[in-house]
């Protein structure tokens, strides 16, 4: 069934070319103008952050109001500080590390991964706030109504019983390779989201172009939102940058397109969702469970992020 679907996608990219390689360069060049310059130092100065420890450290502080509130072991803290450092995926990247290596059960994993699948802040508040909505404090707005989301999903989303396993040992730090490794991780995670958004850009452009988008937005239509703004939210269950921007252009309040992109972000859309199903699938975590997971924490930061702009808009 997938290679039906890929061959299925990649039929109308040979018959109309022109068409399709506009779609790829349109996305390098939203990525360039609009995620590159924000996410590429972000990237540089959390690896440096990470390499050291800054991430382990703050999950020490951490462990225990996360073991009363959530019922987390206590490497959960440091999972969750990173996922909130580096944005998408690497809170699900750790978690499945972290089962692998034993040092979180499979159960736990489930539970962890609840609560720490988050963007990072300078996508939210630099690409989106500033960069496409044109106003920094919808960005924080945004990012407060994202991290808290987060947080209630953890307590949604909690086992029964606390966790007992302890933090692994704190990890070295090699000072001689640090600023290399630093520029080195951010030139290669900046080339990775911007294929992601270049070939989602693409995928977009089909969805359309074969009705699945129009079909997406059509309930959002008849609630009364604009065809941008109920595409754009459609777009973004795709992919985010675009269903973002697509939000930004459709001429309707921040009141209203704010809290449709922290759904958006929030969720994740299917760029981010199978990013991070790569991972977690090695914890035997469902796709079912994360896709609800997902759909609760973007319907939260929706409520909170409306909740926030009545009142500090």
């Amino acid at each position: 069934m997938l290679i039906f679907a890929v061959l299925l996608l990649t039929v109308p990219v040979v018959i109309f070319p022109d068409r399709y390689v506009s779609s790829v360069w349109n996305g390098f060049k939203l990525f360039a103008l609009s995620v590159l310059p924000a996410l590429f130092p972000f990237f540089f100065f959390t690896k440096i952050l990470s390499g050291l420890n800054f991430g382990y450290d703050l999950g020490l502080v951490l462990k225990k109001p996360l073991g009363k509130i959530f019922r987390a072991p206590a490497s959960s803290g440091y999972i969750l500080v990173m996922s909130m450092l580096c944005g998408y995926p690497v809170g699900a990247k750790l978690v499945a590390d972290f089962c692998e290596k034993g040092y979180i059960s499979a159960r736990e994993g489930k539970a962890v991964s609840a609560f720490t699948s988050t963007s990072g802040p300078l996508f939210i508040v630099g690409t989106v706030g500033v960069g496409m909505l044109g106003n920094k404090t919808a960005g924080f707005i945004i990012l407060i109504s994202h991290y808290l989301s987060a947080l209630l999903n953890g307590i949604i989303f909690r086992p029964k019983e606390t966790s007992s396993v302890t933090l692994p040992a704190r990890p070295l730090t090699d000072y001689n390779s640090l600023l290399s490794e630093g520029i080195y991780s951010a030139l290669s995670s900046v080339a990775v989201v911007g294929g992601y958004v270049a070939i989602f850009n693409l995928v977009l452009d089909l969805f359309a172009d074969i009705g699945i988008i129009s079909l997406l937005s059509a309930p959002l239509q008849w609630l009364g939102l604009g065809k941008t703004a109920a595409q754009g939210t459609a777009s973004s269950l795709v992919e985010i940058t675009k269903g973002c921007l697509l939000l930004s252009e459709s001429g309707y309040p921040l009141s209203i397109t704010a809290p449709l992109c922290a759904f958006g972000i929030t969720f994740g859309g299917l760029s981010v969702t199978l990013q991070s199903l790569t991972f977690l699938g090695k914890s035997k975590i469902s796709p079912l469970y994360y896709l609800l997971t997902k759909s609760v924490q973007g319907v939260t930061a929706f409520i909170f992020c409306k909740a926030l702009c009545l009142l500090l808009l």
